[in-house]
């Protein structure tokens, strides 16, 4: 996650209104993508990962700082994606309180059979905080 986190602040100041996201795609112990979203309107952090992964995605563990969108903006859902990419398993920084996603990511998710956990302490900390702004604008 902490590699997800640094990415996620590459975009930083240049993604509103929408989440500064980063996303680390493992097989087993090695990085296989990564990706950021860096402007609004260009694909997300995850879309950028499984490119960079390509078919080594599958069965793999994605570690993504924001929970993944679950609908159609400027770009597909990232949900879906990962869906589609055969992922196995998805670690969450923290949940996205966009009432379009709230937890409606997760759940496309687990409907496909792919695990997901939430990361907890301070790495959910810090996934809050560097989107502390959009987190803020969302709830309210």
């Amino acid at each position: 996650m902490r590699q997800a986190l640094s990415l996620a602040r590459k975009g930083l100041g240049h993604t509103f209104p929408n989440p500064a996201v980063g996303c680390v795609i493992y097989q087993g112990d090695q990085v296989v993508g990564e990706g950021f979203h860096p402007k609004a309107g260009e694909p997300h952090a995850e879309v950028f990962a499984l490119r960079a992964a390509g078919q080594a995605a599958a069965g793999g563990t994605a570690y993504v700082t924001l929970e993944p969108c679950n609908h159609f903006g400027r770009t597909p859902p990232c949900s879906k994606a990962l869906v589609a990419a055969k992922v196995s398993r998805v670690i969450v920084g923290v949940g996205d309180p966009n009432p379009l996603v709230g937890g409606s990511g997760v759940t496309t998710l687990k409907e496909a059979g792919i695990a997901v956990e939430y990361i907890g302490g301070e790495e959910e900390a810090e996934c809050y905080a560097i989107n502390a702004d959009f987190m803020e604008r969302m709830r309210a």
